[in-house]
Formats: C-alpha cells, structure tokens, sequence
C-alpha cells in the first residue's frame, strides 16, 4: 500500500514511457477528476517493495484494475500486456477473485461505516486456493480438510442459475466476465450465491435495487463492456452515455437534499460505486427518513458494490479470454497470447 500510494515524482523508465500517453483518470466521489499512479510506475515501486516477477505484476494489476477504472483504451492494453507476462490464468482468476473481494467488502464497509483491519490480510503469504476457501468460507460453505474445495455444482449448472437469475431481472443472457469465472467454479459459486442472497432476499423496491446496479456499471465499466450491455436497460439509455451524463442523472449538483426516495437512492449508488468512504451517518438518517429501512438502505449498498466490484474484474476475463468485439472496441484492440 505504500510503495503504491508513494509521491509519483520519480524518473520514468523507459517500459513507462512505452505507455506514456496513458491519461487514466477517475472522480473522486463528487470532487474532481485526480489522475492514477501509471501502472509501469506501480509495478517499479511494488518490485522494489520486494514484491517481484509474477507476483509483483499480479499486486500491480490488481491496484491498476481498481483505482483506473473505468479503464481507456491504453489501461486495458497495459491489463492484456501485463496479463500476458503472468502466462498463469489459474493465477489471474484468483487474483480477480481477490479484486473482487476487496471492492466489494470494502465499498460496503466505508458506506456502512464498519472500520477494517487489513493487518492479517498483509500478512498472509499468499498461495494458490487461497481466494477459494475464502470465498468458502465467507459463504458458509463446507471444505475438506485438505482444504480442496469442492464445488457443489457444475459450471453448467452455475450457468443456468444465472440465466435464470437474469432472466428474473429483465435482462436475459448471462454476461461473458461470468463465463471467464466459471473456469474456476468455486470462485463463480461464491460470486452468484453473493448475488442470489442479494437479489432473492432484498427486500427494497426492485426497480431502486436495478438502478443501483445499473448506475455502479455505468460508473465503474470499461467501454464496450458486456455488463454493461446487459445492465444498461436498468437506467435511460442517455444518461449511461458517459461519466458526465450518468453523474448529471445519478447525482446532480445542487440538489443533495432533495426529498425525493428515488433521487436520494440513485446518489447514494452513484456514491457507493465511486467513493463509498464519503457516505456519512447524516446522509443514511436523511435517506431512512424518506421511508427506507436500514435493511432497504443494505440492500441498495450490496447492489451497488457487487455490480461494482463485478466491473471492475471484468477487463481482467476480457485481456485473459478475449471475444470478438465491434471494431473499435478496447477489447478489440489487445488480444493474449500464452495464456494457458
């Protein structure tokens, strides 16, 4: 965390300015666009961190894929190159599986105001599984002692739990970064059972729930995203346009009052998705006063992370397993080769 978080004034190499024209940028909750470390020069201070070779570029891809997203062009060029040099896909699954872990735990932990100790995280010597049996047990879920996890179903049978699942939500199809997840079925089965508790259990207006969804994609998705394909249908089709257009709709300015339950939940989402840490105990009282239950408010927190999260590991599947995509399309632009 520090080498990653360190001042951004050192000399860049020339593997850097390979990629210099990168400009990724992000808002920063309702503030102003910040530019993002690039990510040759996270890569050099993890290496010197100690943190090397495959495992330095997993640690690197990880932070990359979280704080540029929504990802350019370049970004997900720099994905697919450095997707390449790890030549490991067993490995790049559990490495989304962990920036999914982490986007989703952490984003309703700031939202809900839960303080985290990451200290037992760092020092975890990382090993292969290890996403696995946590994902296990986070959802309760029996593993032998030999700590081989066993999935209860088939990727078949995941696959035709989220078509039905999709199908309940008016956006039938089943979105390609799920397909790239159910070659690790147990991590697949952590990520739908997560969604399903969510869905079949929420208890706030379906329609507030999509919404949340769909504005955590909007914000969070990389162009050309298939989860946003899918998702999209949730929100006006205008307003998922850009980022300018979606925050316009999502959260205008000037109107963080309003007394309104539909346009205080879209904020809230468009908040969670981006900057969950600003959320405060006045803004949660402020929206239970317009009717919402603290389970409701749950509920929409859970939405916006899951979909979030799932946008966020998304160009990691698409640089690993690419699918043919209209001409133009950063996807289109990065293909891997050697992944096995």
């Amino acid at each position: 965390m520090e080498a990653i978080r360190a001042p951004h004034d050192e000399q860049a190499s020339s593997k850097i300015n390979m990629f210099a024209k990168t400009g990724s940028v992000q808002f920063d909750g309702f503030g102003p666009r910040r530019t993002v470390p690039h990510p040759e020069r996270i890569a050099e201070r993890v290496e010197r961190a100690g943190c090397k070779g495959p495992e330095g570029l997993l640690v690197t891809l990880a932070a990359h894929a979280t704080i540029a997203s929504p990802l350019g062009e370049l970004d997900f060029a720099w994905i697919a190159s450095a997707a390449a040099r790890v030549g490991d896909e067993d490995l790049l699954l559990e490495a989304a599986g962990v920036v999914f872990a982490f986007n989703f735990i952490n984003r309703i932990a700031d939202a809900r105001r839960v303080r985290l100790e990451y200290r037992f995280l760092r020092e975890l010597k990382p090993i292969r599984g290890w996403v696995e049996r946590r994902f296990a047990s986070l959802i309760g879920t029996l593993y032998d002692l030999s700590f081989r996890y066993q999935p209860r179903q088939s990727p078949a049978e995941l696959a035709d739990r989220l078509g039905v699942l999709f199908e309940r939500l008016g956006a039938p199809g089943v979105p390609e970064v799920f397909l790239w997840l159910s070659r690790s079925p147990a991590v697949l089965e952590g990520v739908l059972e997560l969604i399903e508790a969510n869905v079949m259990g929420a208890g706030v207006r379906l329609d507030l729930w999509k919404e949340a969804a769909a504005i955590a994609v909007a914000s969070r998705a990389m162009s050309g995203s298939d989860l946003s394909t899918t998702v999209d249908r949730w929100i006006p089709r205008e307003s998922a346009s850009d980022s300018n257009a979606l925050r316009s709709w999502a959260a205008p300015a000037g109107i963080a009052h309003d007394p309104c339950v539909v346009s205080a939940c879209r904020r809230y989402s468009w908040q969670v998705a981006n900057a969950a840490y600003t959320v405060t105990d006045e803004q949660i009282r402020k929206i239970s006063a317009l009717g919402l239950s603290d389970a409701e408010i749950l509920d929409l927190t859970l939405a916006a992370a899951l979909f979030s999260a799932l946008a966020i590991i998304e160009p990691i599947g698409a640089a690993v397993a690419p699918r043919p995509v209209a001409a133009g399309s950063p996807m289109d632009s990065a293909p891997v080769r050697g992944i096995a």
